[in-house]
């Protein structure tokens, strides 16, 4: 019985001394503001560390579309309760994640339009142009022309971008209001890109 009673007391204390290891294990945490961001946008990032201590340093690594790891971005500051923030910029499509104390977070993904500008150039001839700004050129490659009703998203055309990602093009406005918009299909912007679509703007004619 005395040899049990030792032996139950030294498991115990094992035990104990197994679960306070295990709680006191480094661990950070991240998360996303939003999922996705038109081109030049800003997202923030957050989490908790589990020290739950302010004046921690959390680095942040990035992995945009293409690239084959994570690389260093840059690192936060925890504030009161281990809390950190951290505003990114993703130029394309970019994974996240968070390290600290040798503990590593989840992954996070944020999507990227690419900047689409709709532009009136000519109203009596009815002649627009459009721009899509991204980190790279999309020569060749189409956007959609649509005008908007209150019930009804109608195609007018299809536009082929230039060498710069910009095109001229005509529609015929009818007496009255137009809303337009441009809108790049994911088919058209992919890989690192979803698709984009410019404001809408209003003709009055």
């Amino acid at each position: 019985m005395r040899r049990t009673g030792v032996f139950l007391a030294a498991l115990a204390v094992t035990l104990l001394v197994a679960a306070a290891g295990t709680a006191a294990r480094p661990a950070v945490t991240i998360s996303l503001s939003r999922p996705s961001v038109v081109y030049s946008g800003s997202v923030s990032l957050s989490g908790k560390v589990s020290s739950n201590k302010a004046g921690e340093t959390v680095d942040v690594l990035a992995e945009p579309s293409g690239a084959t790891s994570f690389s260093m971005l840059g690192s936060a500051t925890t504030t009161a309760g281990g809390h950190w923030t951290d505003a990114v910029k993703p130029t394309i499509e970019t994974s996240y994640e968070a390290k600290w104390k040798g503990a590593t977070s989840s992954t996070v993904t944020v999507k990227v339009r690419p900047l689409i500008t709709l532009t009136l150039v000519n109203l009596s001839t009815g002649t627009f142009s459009t721009k899509v700004t991204a980190a790279r050129l999309f020569a060749g490659k189409f956007v959609l022309v649509q005008r908007l009703s209150s019930s009804v998203v109608a195609t007018q055309k299809k536009v082929i971008l230039d060498s710069n990602s910009s095109a001229t093009f005509r529609v015929r406005l009818h007496q009255g209001r137009s809303r337009l918009r441009v809108v790049m299909p994911t088919s058209q912007t992919a890989p690192g890109y979803i698709t984009g679509v410019s404001k809408v703007l209003t003709v009055n004619r």
